[in-house]
């Protein structure tokens, strides 16, 4: 019975310190794991943050082009091949565009249109001086947005052989088949557009091919069979 008594406490005084140490231990082992917790929410927020920088960033230097579908073609004041050596006084052209924007983050503001006409199969060209209907030449589209606008063009001069290759692009041309299969070609300067962000500028090539125009009496071309979506690339 005496051995039994005196056994007691002595286990109880040898699981004291461990218990203690176990206490001690706790408090550590807590602060360790708020500290790697942080480290990896800080190390997520920054994958995030370099992620957004990309891709921002490749929306800046990366934007789409606008589409381009041209609605209507008239010509009108086309010269005969005996005054094809000079620019017709009356002629004109004009051209109605509608784009769009495919971007979801930028403005496109559509600029100056150089405008080129080519007859098919032949390589009959005629480059006149375009314009748009408006003063400020400037057509703003909005996010995911389109805009139609009309581009106005008159013969760009020209001298010596230059004006008389120009102006083979005649009546007789378009008559020959009775629906000439032509083409347009658009060298159009855009401006992508972010509020947080400089604006970039550009070009583009627009090319609007297989157009049927039909010629009336009285030397007015129109488009025979509706709009036409146009290919875009950069320049």
């Amino acid at each position: 019975m005496s051995t039994a008594r005196s056994f007691i406490p002595m286990s109880t005084a040898a699981t004291a310190p461990s218990t203690a140490a176990a206490a001690a231990a706790a408090p550590s082992s807590s602060r360790s794991f708020k500290i790697v917790f942080r480290s990896m929410q800080s190390l997520v927020l920054l994958v995030f943050l370099i992620g957004a920088v990309i891709t921002v960033t490749r929306l800046i230097l990366n934007p789409r082009p606008p589409a381009f579908r041209l609605d209507s073609l008239s010509l009108s004041g086309l010269p005969n091949v005996s005054d094809a050596s000079s620019p017709p006084p009356k002629f004109d052209v004009r051209i109605r565009l509608t784009a769009t924007n495919p971007n979801k983050k930028f403005g496109v503001v559509i600029g100056g249109v150089n405008l080129c006409l080519a007859l098919i199969p032949s390589k009959c060209q005629l480059r006149p001086s375009s314009h748009n209907n408006k003063s400020s030449s400037e057509h703003y589209i909005g996010e995911r947005r389109h805009g139609s606008f009309e581009v106005k063009a008159s013969p760009s001069p020209g001298r010596g052989r230059r004006s008389k290759r120009s102006f083979q692009f005649t009546v007789d041309e378009l008559l020959r088949k009775g629906s000439e299969v032509m083409s347009v070609k658009m060298d159009v300067s855009v401006k992508f557009m972010h509020a947080y962000w400089p604006s970039k500028r550009g070009s583009v090539v627009v090319e609007c091919k297989d157009l049927r125009v039909g010629l009336s009496s009285t030397h007015i071309g129109n488009l025979k069979d509706g709009g036409k979506d146009c290919s875009v690339r950069f320049a």
